[in-house]
């Protein structure tokens, strides 16, 4: 028995060994990836002192119940130190392109929304009339574009306003005009 004890001890002192060197391998490398100054050896030598104690006590606990499954969850756990960041960083890339995109409509149709929101608490703010506008203009609802712009130069009758205005009627006559089908060359 007492041989089986210094197997013991050796087998959890070796496995705690390599997996707390493992971490500080780990954590030494992420440091120096970043760019970072050095870790103080302090932050170092407690990872590592904190991990060997760990992985020690629980070897000493399971190790001469189950020596078996105990050499086998230590290897696959030292193994899963050195695949995880590999893992982490395939996942975080499968995620990263698998996840919905928000399109430009979706977001003007909100920011046309919170813009609606704050003209129902202040319906005189002619700079949430002009933006509101400028929004409608560009998801393509030129009448409902041209009636903010109305507003807001009614508010605010500046040029930039006046010509904005100006500019939407031209539009939307341009349009009502292709669509009705006569154009340039069927007046001639």
């Amino acid at each position: 028995m007492p041989e089986m004890t210094l197997g013991v001890i050796i087998f959890c002192s070796l496995f705690a060994l390599a997996f707390s060197g493992v971490v500080v391998w780990i954590l030494e490398r992420k440091v120096e990836t970043s760019r970072r100054e050095v870790t103080p050896l302090a932050y170092s030598f407690l990872a590592g002192s904190v991990t060997f104690t760990f992985v020690y006590i629980s070897n000493r606990l399971f190790f001469p119940h189950w020596p078996k499954i105990t050499a086998v969850f230590n290897l696959a756990a030292l193994a899963g130190i050195f695949i995880f960041p590999v893992l982490r960083k395939k996942l975080r890339h499968h995620y990263r392109h698998r996840r919905p995109k928000i399109g430009k409509k979706h977001r003007r149709r909100a920011e046309a929304a919170a813009l609606e929101h704050m003209l129902e608490q202040d319906p005189l703010n002619a700079f949430c009339l002009e933006k509101l506008s400028e929004i409608y203009d560009e998801m393509g609802k030129k009448e409902r574009a041209l009636e903010a712009a109305q507003e807001a130069f009614r508010l605010d009758p500046t040029m930039r306003n006046k010509w904005r205005v100006e500019d939407l009627k031209k539009e939307i006559h341009e349009k009502k005009r292709h669509r009705n089908g006569w154009n340039f060359w069927k007046i001639r």
